[in-house]
């Protein structure tokens, strides 16, 4: 009985790690984008979260998307939030589907890369 508890348990992991992964939101323009001075902060990191609201086109997170300051290229990711959002010009992100933002009911998933299209 415990072979198969393990077993279990061992499948359950494995399912929930292959369906995480990097993926592609639809191409559209920014239409909020807000920056916080403490929610999400770290001690290690300058910076706080910063979420987009977004048509992403995903059902995993439909609202948008989030950056948070231990990514690498933060500032560099920042600056191209700010630039598309004032220039309206469309983008699409490249998103972690599995890394849900918890400061918002909406969900939005975390950036990886940010693409001018």
């Amino acid at each position: 009985m415990k072979c198969y508890k393990a077993l279990f348990w061992c499948l359950l992991v494995v399912s929930n790690i292959a369906m995480a992964e990097v993926t592609s939101t639809s191409i559209n323009t920014i239409d909020r984008l807000y920056a916080y001075d403490n929610y999400g902060s770290q001690d290690r990191f300058e910076g706080a979260d910063v979420a987009v609201w977004f048509k992403t086109g995903l059902t995993e997170c439909p609202h948008g998307v989030w950056l948070t300051p231990s990514a690498p290229g933060y500032q560099t990711l920042v600056s191209f939030l700010l630039t598309a959002y004032t220039t309206k010009q469309t983008v699409r992100f490249q998103v972690y589907n599995d890394r849900i933002w918890k400061g918002s009911k909406s969900k939005l998933c975390q950036i990886d890369a940010v693409r001018f299209e």
